[in-house]
């Protein structure tokens, strides 16, 4: 299935607009100096105090991001779940060991642990997703330049709303069984690079959206919105990475951002290679190895 010259409603986006936000402020580099103190791998509890109550987020820092500035990724958990259950799940900690970049797994709040995908209503998920990065770098040593969001399903969704209201602070942001239909408009301050892993047999978020509400959250018509947004060509190149999977990815897009989607073919609602593994056809590949070797080359533009 090819992917060129996509139209439609651009991820069926609402024409409500998400706040203003300011992250012009650096990151603290406090946090490089008890990196260096510890020089171990260290995994923790941040606590963030928020009207809804405190806040939770399971850190961890391999030791090898101890002596220098490392890459920092958050990863979301799907809904109902916790970042614990995503560190486990996703893979992402095995590979930031291996890899030498931080995770924070942060635990969504309600009965119900539900990222929040409205930019009208409380909780703000993404003002605390900002909070958390920015405490982060007060405890563990982050480049600035490579900052990242992860996310699955529920969590997959509010990684999209980052990457369109964050994108001064975040670089690149991967989508894993995302769902869109409920997105706000997106107009990202720069471009920012965009990874989507999605299965065409979904049926928890289909593929090519809700046929009950004029396909919304089509994940082909969501793509084409950001190719529109980081100025890339309507072409894409197509290839298979592995057993049932295409990927595609798209060609000349501005300042040096990337756009790619991997297509899992009768895949479903699912995490590829997750710890305990998803129902549906056995995954081919890692979704956590996939997402960092999208992410490991990508630096925010100087002065960005």
């Amino acid at each position: 299935m090819g992917l060129a010259g996509i139209a439609g409603r651009g991820g069926a986006q609402s024409p409500s607009l998400p706040p203003e936000r300011d992250v012009s402020a650096s990151l603290s580099d406090t946090g490089c100096a008890t990196g260096r103190e510890e020089r171990q791998t260290r995994e923790f509890t941040l606590r963030l105090a928020s009207p809804q109550g405190e806040r939770t987020a399971l850190v961890r820092v391999p030791a090898r991001a101890a002596v220098a500035r490392s890459p920092l990724v958050v990863a979301l958990h799907g809904g109902g779940r916790s970042g614990r259950f995503m560190e486990r799940y996703s893979g992402l900690a095995r590979v930031g060991d291996r890899a030498g970049f931080a995770v924070v797994f942060p635990d969504a709040t309600g009965e119900h642990r539900f990222w929040n995908l409205d930019a009208g209503s409380a909780p703000d998920d993404v003002g605390f997703v900002e909070e958390l990065i920015e405490r982060v770098a007060t405890v563990a040593c982050v480049d600035p330049g490579r900052v990242f969001a992860v996310g699955v399903s529920n969590g997959g969704g509010l990684a999209a709303r980052v990457g369109c209201e964050l994108s001064q602070r975040v670089t690149g942001v991967v989508v894993v069984a995302g769902g869109f239909r409920s997105l706000p408009a997106c107009r990202p301050a720069r471009p920012v690079s965009v990874l989507e892993i999605h299965g065409s047999n979904d049926a928890s978020v289909p593929y090519r959206g809700d046929p009950r509400d004029g396909r919304a959250g089509d994940v082909r018509a969501w793509l084409a919105g950001w190719a529109r947004r980081d100025g890339c060509a309507s072409t894409t190149r197509r290839r298979a990475v592995a057993p049932r999977t295409l990927r595609f990815d798209w060609r000349g897009c501005a300042a040096g951002a990337r756009l790619a989607h991997i297509q899992v073919l009768g895949g479903g609602h699912q995490w590829p290679g997750a710890t305990p593994p998803d129902p549906g056809p056995p995954s081919t590949f890692s979704a956590a190895q996939q997402a960092w070797a999208f992410l490991a080359p990508l630096r925010a533009p100087p002065g960005g």
